[in-house]
């Protein structure tokens, strides 16, 4: 999908729907893990897998941050039509992956017991959580690989073959699940290898297609060649979105700290929690992904009144769905949370706890959205650095709430940890975003309408002058952007 042409707000939505059933699918296989363990296993076994969620989003937050900032150049040229750059893009891609995260997994392996033992970890869970996430360490790269996939075939405008590699990979680890878990009785180490081989699946499914969908994208051994200019170019669009991830999670890790210094029943309401609302705040964030591409498509095609107009209204847009999740996770709190919980460790103390977690966060959703907006915007403009100091900001005030809690052994003070955050982050997100765009297009004043030289129908979704990427299309034009565009670089449309 060609994301310059057409009704912005429309191109968005339907380029977003696969997305957000793609990551609804992700979830949905992440939620059977944690279904089969705690039915299966048992609430012990649940709360030493959700304890390892802040430390685990650490690592691989990284690395999903490596992924998608390397599909920003990919997306940009797409707008521009580069198709060279786009085949150099992929192979460097790969190549950054592959180094950065086999260094990343030795680390990680040899810093997991020390780490959730730092984290004041109960030993009634600590056993199961380090035998969870040292498989899911082990398995780190095809995650990674299969991020950069993704990413890539979303950032040309692919984002429905996703949600059907999800869905294949989804049935997979269910399947793997009941035979590692339930039939093999492998406990908490069988759920990690059902995910790691249904990750490693959906990266050879992927490839492949990218690879016999789109010649564009078959890259040759000079496309390997060693290039320090390209490989900066690229690394400084993937290496703050993979700190930004990385340091969020620092003040993720500082939460979970003072959690564990609570007692048992509330650690456990929080793992279960967490479950629910991930899937309310992975549609948010996944919705605002679909910002990153129109926005990275359209800076590279210099259409600077499409951002202005497309993020204008997918702002509204988001604030009628977040109203909607909202609702929904509160009304159904209580049958969701039966779902992680066993019949014999089920209590009403345990419901009020998750109901109490799910409330701060399910009322905030809208500033969550507004945050990943805005980032998502800037991440598209290649402007991932300055999200930097929003990751920043949340850290500290992670921290300085979480020590709070501690102080005063308070579950409330631990549920305000997100919003709070959220809140801080948007302070200087939003601002940026608006200083950045003012320097492009004028903001407080009306774009000229659309034209037919300017606009296609929506009926037509590629342009005479610009072919639609397919097996017909190994073409490669003049254009070549080795770096984010800066404002110097380009004219105002206006």
């Amino acid at each position: 999908m060609d994301l310059t042409v057409g009704s912005p707000l429309k191109r968005i939505l339907i380029f977003m729907l696969p997305m957000i059933l793609g990551n609804f699918v992700q979830q949905l296989y992440s939620l059977v893990d944690s279904v089969i363990v705690g039915q299966a296993i048992g609430a012990d076994a649940l709360t030493g897998v959700g304890s390892t969620g802040s430390f685990s989003f650490m690592v691989l937050g990284f690395v999903s941050g490596l992924a998608q900032g390397f599909s920003v150049l990919i997306s940009q040229r797409r707008g521009a039509n580069d198709d060279d750059g786009m085949r150099k893009s992929f192979a460097t891609g790969i190549v950054l992956m592959t180094a950065i995260v086999a260094v990343l997994t030795v680390a990680a392996l040899f810093a997991t017991k020390p780490m959730l033992v730092a984290m004041n970890t109960q030993e009634a869970f600590l056993p199961y959580a380090v035998e969870y996430i040292t498989v899911i360490f082990g398995g780190m790269l095809l995650s990674g690989l299969s991020n950069l996939f993704g990413a890539t075939l979303r950032a040309i405008g692919d984002s429905r073959v996703p949600l059907y590699l999800l869905i294949i990979s989804c049935f997979l680890n269910a399947g793997m699940d009941c035979l590692f878990v339930m039939a093999l009785g492998m406990g908490v180490q069988g759920a990690a290898i059902a995910t790691v081989l249904a990750n490693g699946i959906t990266a050879v499914l992927t490839f492949i297609y990218l690879w016999w969908r789109y010649p564009v994208l078959r890259f040759k051994p000079s496309h390997f060649k060693p290039n320090a200019r390209n490989y900066g170019v690229h690394l400084r669009l993937g290496i703050p979105m993979a700190l930004q991830m990385s340091i969020i999670s620092i003040g993720m890790i500082f939460g979970q700290i003072a959690l564990n210094t609570m007692e048992k029943t509330a650690v456990t309401a929080y793992v279960a929690a967490t479950k629910i609302d991930g899937i309310a705040t992975s549609i948010i964030n996944n919705s605002a992904a679909a910002v990153s591409v129109f926005v990275g498509q359209n800076y590279g095609a210099k259409r600077y009144d499409r951002i202005k107009t497309g993020v204008k209204q997918f702002i509204l847009f988001s604030l009628c769905l977040c109203a909607g999740m909202c609702g929904i996770v509160l009304a159904l709190h209580r049958p969701l949370v039966m779902l992680f919980i066993s019949r014999a460790d089920r209590t009403e103390k345990l419901f009020s706890y998750a109901f109490k977690y799910l409330v701060f966060n399910a009322s905030f959703y809208v500033l969550l959205s507004t945050l990943c907006i805005s980032r998502s915007s800037l991440q598209g403009m290649g402007r991932g650095t300055l999200t930097l100091f929003s990751a920043a900001a949340e850290v500290g005030i992670r921290v300085a709430v979480s020590m709070l809690a501690i102080r005063f052994a308070s579950f409330d003070i631990v549920c305000l940890l997100n919003c709070s955050s959220w809140m801080i982050a948007n302070c200087f997100l939003i601002p940026s975003f608006l200083v950045v765009l003012n320097k492009y297009i004028k903001l407080f004043r009306k774009t000229k309408p659309a034209t037919a030289e300017t606009l296609s129908p929506d009926s037509t979704d590629i342009p005479p002058e610009q072919p639609q990427i397919t097996a017909d299309t190994t073409e490669t034009t003049q254009t070549q952007i080795d770096e984010p565009l800066s404002p110097n670089e380009q004219t105002n449309e206006e």
